[in-house]
This record gives structure tokens, C-alpha cells and sequence, in this order.
């Protein structure tokens, strides 16, 4: 999608979009979603317990993602699905830019986290990854890499998280040192790229019961 298709794309619901700078865009139209990373430390510490709730369908920047459970309260502190969508749809033009294969894994595992006890969030070698995709075509539109996302809030590879996901699939015996020893689940089953163990594949109801924590 050119710049132009892709400011013609969101002009409806921004008619005044070229006077905008693109952080308002992504943020949120009232500027609530900077709050959210106001404090790193806080977040996964609410006292309200996490739930388990279907992905809306309607969330296109989510859709097709290879699970249908979130977090909620997500990564970002959005209490409501209707948060989270609201929210979530100031950064499809983000990922209609094609600016990284990893656009969409960065975001969701913010806006849609898999669904589990404890929060995975993304490594910041995910996020400097995407960024070093996608800034350079948001600066030629004179737009910064918001603030709300500096790659320096999320925790290091040798932490647990997400980190960026390389095509194609493991070769043979790369995953034999995994410390699975859970039974095979029946349910959907994800691949996540957690630092320092590779691809790791592991069903989303092993998981949640803390077998494989």
C-alpha cells in the first residue's frame, strides 16, 4: 500500500489526519493509551484477577492470529473488550504498512495476549525489530515511533517472552532440550519464539494449568 492509499485509508474516521501527527493516531484519538505505560513496573499487578474472553471478531488488527482467547486485562491495562477494540484500531494502519513480518505478533501479544496465568509480553528485541522496520516509513511521513512503545520498557531475550518469529519450522532434534514434559493437549497449539528456547511449542491449556511454567 503506497502513503497515499494508506492516508486515504484512515481519512474517514480522521478527516483532519494531515495535520495530525501520527502518535495521536496510534495513542488514541483522546490520548488515554499514553497512561498505560506510565508506569512499567505496575503492569500484571492489578488487583482485579485476569479473565479468559473470545477475540472479538471484529478486532481486525488481531484477525487471523492463531489462537481465539485473550488476557483480559491486557497489556496495556484495557479492562473492557470494548477498551481493547477501540483502542486496537488505531494501529491497523501501522500493520497495513507491511513494514515488518512481525507487526501484528508485536501488537497483539500487547492488545490480545495469549491467555494465561502469567502475561508473556514481547522481548525488546521484538520491539527494536518492528521498530527498525516500521520507523523509517513512518518518518518519511514525518510521523515518530510513539513513545508509548519505546523498546526500552520491555524486558531482555533471556527473560521469558516473545521474541521475533523466524520463518519456517524447527529442524529435526532442535527442540529435544525443551523442558516439556507435559501430555500432548487436544486444543490449539501455538508456537511461540521465547528467548533463549527457541521455537517452543506448546498448547495454550498446558499453559494455563501452569504444567509447562
Amino acid at each position: 500500500m503506497s502513503g497515499s492509499q494508506w492516508v486515504r485509508s484512515v481519512m474517514p474516521r480522521w478527516p483532519a489526519l494531515s495535520a495530525l501527527p501520527l502518535l495521536l493516531l496510534l495513542v488514541g484519538a483522546a490520548g488515554e493509551t499514553s497512561a498505560y505505560f506510565a508506569d512499567w513496573g505496575v503492569i500484571g499487578g492489578r488487583p482485579q484477577e485476569p479473565t479468559c474472553v473470545d477475540i472479538p471478531q471484529n478486532m481486525p488488527l488481531c484477525s487471523g492470529i492463531d489462537y481465539n482467547k485473550m488476557r483480559l486485562p491486557n497489556l496495556l491495562e484495557h479492562d473492557t473488550l470494548k477498551e481493547a477494540q477501540q483502542q486496537a484500531g488505531y494501529w491497523v494502519p501501522l500493520l497495513n504498512l507491511r513494514c515488518h513480518p512481525n507487526t501484528q505478533l508485536f501488537l497483539c501479544s500487547l492488545f490480545t495476549p495469549v491467555c494465561l496465568e502469567s502475561p508473556i509480553y514481547p522481548c525488546r528485541s521484538l520491539c527494536e525489530a518492528v521498530r527498525s522496520g516500521c520507523e523509517s516509513r513512518m518518518q518519511t511521513y514525518s510521523f515518530p515511533w510513539p513513545e508509548m512503545l519505546n523498546c526500552d520498557k520491555f524486558p531482555l531475550d533471556n527473560d521469558m517472552c516473545i521474541t521475533v518469529q523466524h520463518t519456517g519450522t524447527p529442524g529435526p532434534g532442535e527442540c529435544d532440550d525443551l523442558p516439556l514434559t507435559c501430555p500432548a493437549a487436544t486444543h490449539i497449539t501455538l508456537v511461540f519464539p521465547l528467548a533463549h528456547r527457541g521455537l517452543y511449542r506448546i498448547d495454550i491449556l498446558t499453559l494455563y494449568s501452569n504444567c509447562c511454567m
